[in-house]
């Protein structure tokens, strides 16, 4: 890959590049993590350095991430833009299928000393779905509720 940053190509062609090929990679499965605001903020940095050397972009520069990512939104974004559409698949599904019993209904069992731990509902933000089941149950509202709260698109 290290040739493919260093050649004289567009801009524009290595961020198309870096997302068909970087991009895909580090988010394979991305819509089913449950990560931590930290987390997060480290995923933005490791891809915000990728792009950069991508690009030829020195941190010695001084170029803000503004103008270096033309318009890329941060990795986080797109993982929470990933994780409600997964929500969503996963809400229009028949109702005997496995996810709604892992997903939908509250865990059993005594809790565990300490903070308990994130669960997929809790970070995709969805902890009161009846409000929500009818907004999700149509795609086209749907999809535009989460392009709208995430921010990307």
């Amino acid at each position: 890959m290290r040739k493919v940053w260093k050649a004289q190509l567009n801009d524009d062609l290595k961020r198309r590049l870096f997302v068909a090929m970087v991009e895909s990679v580090l988010l394979y499965g991305a819509e089913s993590w449950t990560l931590t605001v930290k987390q997060e903020k480290s995923l933005d940095g490791v891809y915000t350095r990728m792009l950069r050397m991508a690009l030829n972009v020195s941190w010695k520069d001084h170029i803000s991430n503004i103008d270096h990512d033309g318009g890329l939104p941060h990795i986080s974004d797109k993982i929470r833009e990933r994780r409600m559409a997964l929500a969503g698949h996963c809400i229009r599904l028949p109702e005997l299928a496995v996810h709604n019993t892992i997903l939908w209904k509250p865990t059993h069992g005594t809790a565990r000393r300490g903070r308990r731990p994130a669960t997929y509902i809790d970070t995709v933000g969805l902890s009161d779905t009846g409000e929500l089941r009818s907004l999700m149950l149509d795609r086209d509202k749907w999809r535009a509720a989460t392009k709208s709260r995430v921010g990307v698109g």
